[in-house]
């Protein structure tokens, strides 16, 4: 679920850096950021990064950031009233800019004054509760738009749309676009509970003159329909926008939106379905799959987990990102994908099994009762040259750029016992099957494209042949879940990696056994058996993590079953071949090339006594 306790301000961190000799190999400088649930946008020479609790924060290579906007301070900068006049975060959302809209006739109707704030449950604050924004180019208007999320109590949360001439802002609130919580049950800042639906747009988009039965639910909102957080909007290649929404709360949901003003298209209506089904309104029904207010149902429901929604069209599909487990380090926080042909979905995975619930299951850690979605990682350490590992990785955004190149940008927590978080950026890969696979190492720099993979063979298979660490990251994960992580911590339910060769006779020895094959000539799609389970990938070429000149033969793929494997080894011609090669040094202290002194058992390239030796 969200950080409702926990709120974190967007800052930089800069890694350590080892003390550089003159034989030392090129170090990735990086300038962290920490903003949670990032949205990436790009503009001209910059990629931006919108978070919640108003982080922000810019870049021109995806490794170093800055942050801008003033996050949730007295000297926010990112919010102006409709006349323009700049104003804080507090006063952002008390007066929207667009007065009129078209209604679900098709007429033009007096669109009320929403107060978003006032919409929150009595107590709840803006401060804290500006969730997840995602920020969108609408190609009509020319203008930016910002989708926030105006999280409050008891499901009493909107999700409203701002615009901008520039994408750092400032941005104008122009109205909502969906409420939840309406059900007469609890009283709001501005208001008190008697038909509070009335000061929603619910009348706007359907036409009711009382509150339907099944609205009407109390404490058990959250079994049927969405809290209205957590905002994705993308074009379809039909031209159409489309927001997707929601949480573990009542699951995903997505409706159309009207290009014109940016806010909800009421034109565009919603039959009441149960089960894909149309069916006559009556009580609330968890299985309700289409709504006239809440629109279609496409992942989620029954409360389970499931939350920050982004859907990318990708090659031939629309894929749906989602975010399962609890947020903390230790409670099993990773990324799924579902995909469809269709932006309205259905999203399925790889076995065919929908994003969608038909009842509740527990859907992450060891005791999961179902494996659904594609995995994209999870949580590990000791790979390549780290030294902390990671954990939690969610809430993603993508992000594809004019040449098809795609990448996923989330925020990862760590194997430190803190809370804290930075942002992280992978490429993405389609298999020879339309899977996503994320390369293994964090990006440095284009060191392979989309257009390579399908249609050069990157790597012959005379060049694939030899030893390799390979990670899997299991569905199953131990996810121990304890909320004071600083006072117990274990680095037990990270994924360590095994040895493998991948040998010129096609079969894999080592920790692990199996085949390997190249397949479809002119290509690099590869598949690999590695203890009975098959594996779909692709073979790149990537630097491997916090070096600019140590390039490593990877490769990524996942399982029909939606497991992903990461493979990579050292390419000889990188210099690497000609420092010492030592077994049993313990003459002096040992750092490895962040400039962290590490224990006798440390493998890889370490400095000892100011020289570069390969620990094996």
């Amino acid at each position: 679920m969200k950080p409702q306790l926990f709120i974190f301000a967007a800052c930089l961190l800069s890694l350590p850096v080892a003390s550089a000799t003159a034989d030392d190999h090129t170090q990735v400088t990086y300038n962290e950021v920490s903003v949670h649930d990032p949205s990436i946008v790009a503009s001209g020479k910059y990629y931006y990064v919108f978070g919640s609790h108003l982080g922000a924060a810019r870049s021109t290579d995806l490794l170093n950031w800055k942050t801008f906007g003033g996050g949730e301070t007295a000297y926010c900068s990112l919010f102006a009233k409709p006349s323009g006049l700049r104003t804080g975060y507090a006063n952002a959302y008390s007066e929207h800019a667009v007065k009129k809209v078209t209604n679900y006739k098709g007429e033009s109707v007096t669109f009320g004054n929403f107060d978003a704030h006032n919409w929150q449950s009595t107590g709840s604050t803006i401060q804290g509760n500006q969730w997840a924004p995602d920020v969108i180019y609408n190609k009509k208007t020319g203008k930016w738009m910002m989708y926030m999320s105006v999280n409050g109590d008891h499901w009493c949360s909107s999700i409203v749309c701002l615009t901008s001439k520039y994408v750092d802002g400032p941005y104008i609130y122009q109205g909502p676009v969906v409420f939840s919580g309406f059900q007469g049950s609890y009283d709001h800042n501005g208001f008190t509970r008697t038909d509070d639906w009335t000061h929603t747009d619910l009348a706007v988009a359907t036409g009711v003159t009382a509150l339907p039965a099944r609205y009407n639910v109390g404490s058990r909102w959250g079994t049927y329909w969405p809290n209205c957080i957590d905002p994705c909007v993308f074009y379809g290649e039909d031209g159409n926008l489309y927001m997707t929404y929601g949480s573990w709360s009542g699951g995903i949901w997505e409706i159309r939106l009207d290009e014109s003003t940016g806010l909800r298209d009421y034109t565009h209506t919603y039959a009441y379905q149960v089960n894909g089904k149309n069916a006559t309104p009556g009580a609330a029904n968890a299985n309700t799959t289409s709504d006239p207010y809440f629109g279609k149902k496409i992942a989620g429901g029954y409360y389970v987990s499931g939350e920050g929604s982004y859907v990318k069209h990708i090659g031939n599909y629309y894929y749906l990102f989602m975010s399962y487990g609890g947020l903390n380090p230790n409670a099993g926080y990773v990324m799924r994908v579902f995909r469809s042909d269709s932006p309205e979905g259905p999203f399925t995975d790889g076995k065919g099994t929908p994003a969608v619930y038909s009842s509740y299951q527990l859907n992450y850690g060891n005791n999961s009762a179902t494996n659904r979605g594609m995995k994209l990682m999870g949580a590990y350490g000791s790979w390549g040259a780290m030294t902390t590992g990671e954990r939690a990785q969610g809430h993603n955004s993508a992000y594809v750029d004019d040449n098809g190149n795609a990448f996923v940008v989330y925020h990862t927590k760590f194997d430190n016992g803190t809370y804290g978080h930075q942002v992280r950026v992978h490429q993405l890969f389609v298999n020879s099957e339309g899977w996503l696979v994320a390369a293994p190492f964090r990006f440095t720099g284009l060191q392979t494209t989309t257009t390579q993979v399908a249609t050069q063979r990157i790597y012959t298979a005379d060049k694939l042949v030899g030893t390799y660490k390979v990670l899997i990251h299991p569905y199953k994960q131990n996810c121990a879940y304890n909320d004071n992580v600083s006072a117990s911590y274990s680095k037990a339910n990270e994924q360590k990696p095994h040895t493998v060769t991948l040998n010129a006779d096609g079969t894999i020895s080592g920790d692990m056994t199996g085949k390997w094959a190249l397949t479809q000539e002119g290509t690099s799609y590869i598949t690999l058996s590695l203890n009975g389970r098959e594996y779909n990938g692709v073979t790149i070429r990537q630097n491997m993590d916090y070096y600019a000149d140590v390039p490593a033969v990877c490769i990524t793929a996942v399982s029909q079953t939606g497991v992903p494997a990461w493979l990579y080894k050292e390419e000889t011609s990188t210099g690497i071949q000609s420092v010492r090669v030592d077994h049993n040094t313990t003459d002096g202290k040992i750092y490895n090339l962040l400039g962290q002194v590490v224990d006798s058992h440390y493998q890889g390239v370490v400095i000892v006594n100011g020289k570069k030796v390969l620990r094996r």
